[in-house]
């Protein structure tokens, strides 16, 4: 029996609506019929993992960019902070994971000093990572109470030659303890580190007088210099920050040859597949070049740096050798 044709109307409706299905598609990065090559992901919420506290860079970084990816990917990301043990508590928990998608890293340059600092560590970071997006570049900031008697990079070198003072660091082995061994080292200086679970609660007890100083990143420690609670010495990288540029650099206040910057970035178990991996680093990239995600990133200090998934994990191993060179020349330990 043959079948009626259908009314040219019918028709022209679901011509219209498959290519509105397909150009959608296309829209988010997702080959027709499927998201990712991988049949229906993501069909529940995507865990987030922060391997620092409610505060921290990467925590703020990740509270911006989550709600942008999840609207284009149409699911909800849950960001999760795990702090602890220089990273070591958040790597573990997403290198066990399964390589699906649905549970991600979201850390900055720590993850690199483990080669040298955590060689017992159970996750391995060159085995058991695949690098998904490069967020951007953040100097840091070096700054002091209010209270403590300097304020000049080489008045708190000469103060620190004098009398013991303490700093903070997001933990040993942490970005912010290993750019300030190498300041100190850099200057012939010496202090006391005291060191917490993360960046965050560190900076909150420089600012409470606890402890008197730190090497901080540019975007959690912006709301307490702006507000006057801190006070801000130099920036740690080769080039002044556009968020603070009346401040020096490290090197251009004294201590030559000294920079150091954070870079951001999103990982992934390394069992994930290509597919997901590119089809995340799309998701992401669109979020950073959302203006109004660009914007918030730019006023707390952050420079967006969009990658690509290989060239992201280039610099990625890169710097793991790089710093691992760099932290037992300078004779940096874990305990």
């Amino acid at each position: 029996m043959r079948t009626p044709a259908l009314p040219m109307q019918v028709l022209a409706t679901m011509v219209a609506a498959t290519v509105a299905a397909l150009s959608a598609a296309q829209a988010r990065g997702q080959a027709p019929g499927s998201r990712t090559g991988t049949a229906g992901y993501p069909v529940k919420p995507v865990r987030l993992v922060v391997a620092n506290a409610a505060g921290g860079t990467p925590d703020i970084v990740a509270r911006v960019i989550a709600p942008h990816v999840a609207n284009d990917i149409g699911q909800q990301i849950v960001v999760d902070n795990r702090p602890g043990a220089a990273g070591l508590i958040a790597r573990d928990i997403v290198a066990r994971s399964p390589g699906d998608g649905y549970t991600l890293l979201m850390t900055n340059q720590t993850i690199v000093f483990a080669a040298a600092l955590q060689p017992n560590a159970t996750s391995d970071i060159a085995r058991d990572f695949a690098a998904v997006a490069s967020l951007g570049v953040s100097p840091n900031v070096l700054v002091t109470h209010p209270a403590l008697p300097a304020r000049s990079v080489t008045e708190l070198v000469a103060l620190l030659n004098t009398r013991e003072v303490s700093f903070g660091s997001g933990g040993i082995g942490s970005s912010t303890h290993v750019a300030m061994e190498l300041f100190l080292r850099s200057a012939g200086a010496m202090a006391l580190n005291v060191p917490y679970k993360s960046a965050g609660p560190a900076l909150t007890d420089v600012v409470a007088g606890h402890v008197q100083f730190m090497i901080a990143t540019m975007p959690s420690a912006l709301p307490y210099l702006r507000a006057g609670k801190l006070r801000a010495l130099a920036v740690t990288g080769a080039q002044r920050s556009p968020a603070a540029p009346q401040l020096p650099t490290v090197a251009e206040a004294g201590v030559r040859g000294y920079s150091y910057d954070t870079w951001y970035g999103i990982f992934a178990p390394a069992a994930a597949g290509s597919a997901l991996v590119n089809w995340l680093n799309a998701a992401i990239n669109r979020a950073l070049a959302d203006p109004a995600v660009h914007e918030r990133l730019v006023e707390s200090g952050l420079d967006p740096a969009a990658s690509s998934p290989a060239a992201f994990q280039k610099l990625f191993r890169d710097d793991v050798t790089r710093w691992t060179r760099a932290i037992r020349e300078a004779g940096i330990k874990a305990e």
